[in-house]
């Protein structure tokens, strides 16, 4: 119902019908008869492949057998549904024609109303004419349907499929691009610590025990589609307590990330990158250091990511890093659109503005 070719066809085979009846001289029909040929068309598309997909379980299609023994009746009581709404339609304009007028009899009329009585109507009552052509439409209609509905069923089936195969493509190429963030962050958290070494071995020795936490974070963060916000507030805060390692005083911070939001769930390793870029690429730069910012909002079933660093602003090589390069790409893959992810530079600070879909 929701695809407008459905709709399509129902008006292009109504407009058919009609002008095929003014070429042939018919009379002029009314407006419920100008209308059932599009109903008609309307009514079967939507209701004939509907046997065939109860199944009982899981699977999206029935068995032939099965499914011919469901859409057999279901399709019998469309088809005398379509024969009503067809004699509906022809019974204002032919009422009261004899035997010879096109119509034919009715299946209980004798000529005209009769008075109540054993197996007649009630006076006043007229039945609705069935001509023998009607008949004929009807075995045509239950035939074609039963054919129809298959095929239309076996193709919802087969684009079911398609789409089940693609989504597990890419919940696979997920996995493979949220897999090449772990060493990515490992890295460059090995890499700071080599300062430290030299300089502090006392804080080295902290910065490993983090370390260890980090990677237990990302071996459980990363390993899922989706995970609670309050997961990634974890990871981050396990990166940035290596950062306060490494940076000192140089490195001032300022959260407005609610707690309330921590059961919400997004894809896991989102903001971490974000926070990742800012450090690497600003705030350690700086000859005195800088400030990072970092909100978190939701506004009805979106979520808004701002990770905002002072410090020099980053070349064009470093806007297109692994990983914000690797976000981008899971993004694309969410089906999100280029725009929901935007860095930009805003007087002294640069901005990485995140837009999710996501449901509380």
């Amino acid at each position: 119902m929701r695809r407008p070719r459905t709709w399509g066809a129902a008006l292009l085979f109504g407009l058919v019908w009609n002008a095929t009846r003014a070429l042939m001289g018919l009379p002029e029909p009314g407006l419920l008869e100008i209308l059932t040929p599009s109903l008609w068309v309307a009514i079967f598309l939507v209701l004939a492949p509907l046997p065939w997909q109860w199944t009982g379980d899981e699977a999206p299609m029935a068995g032939i057998v099965r499914g011919a023994a469901q859409a057999l009746p279901w399709m019998a009581v469309l088809t005398l549904g379509v024969l009503l709404l067809m004699g509906v339609a022809a019974q204002p304009q032919h009422m009261g024609r004899g035997p010879g007028s096109g119509l034919g009899r009715s299946m209980m009329e004798r000529g005209s109303m009769r008075r109540g009585g054993p197996g007649g109507p009630p006076e006043g009552m007229r039945l609705i004419p069935v001509h023998p052509r009607f008949w004929a439409l009807g075995v045509a209609h239950l035939c074609l349907g039963l054919l129809l509905g298959w095929i239309l069923a076996d193709r919802e089936r087969a684009e079911s499929q398609t789409l089940a195969a693609r989504r597990a493509a890419n919940e696979a190429q997920a996995r493979v691009l949220q897999g090449q963030m772990n060493p990515h962050v490992l890295f460059n958290a090995i890499s700071g610590l080599t300062e430290l070494v030299r300089e502090d071995p006392g804080a080295a020795e902290a910065a490993l025990v983090n370390l260890s936490e980090l990677l237990r974070a990302l071996m459980e963060h990363g390993s899922r589609l989706r995970a609670p916000l309050g997961d990634e507030r974890r990871l981050v805060e396990h990166h940035l307590t290596l950062e306060r390692l490494r940076l000192g005083k140089r490195l001032r911070e300022s959260w407005d990330w609610p707690e309330a939001l921590d059961a919400v769930e997004i894809p896991p390793l989102m903001i971490q990158p974000l926070v990742e870029n800012a450090l690497k690429h600003g705030v350690s730069k700086a000859v005195g250091g800088g400030e990072l910012r970092v909100t978190v909002s939701h506004e009805g079933e979106r979520l808004f990511v701002r990770v905002a660093n002072t410090g020099p602003a980053p070349t064009e090589v470093e806007g297109q890093g692994l990983g914000l390069s690797n976000l981008r790409e899971r993004l694309a893959l969410l089906g999100a659109p280029p725009e929901a992810l935007r860095l930009q530079r805003e007087g002294d600070w640069t901005v990485a503005e995140l837009r999710l879909p996501v449901k509380a």
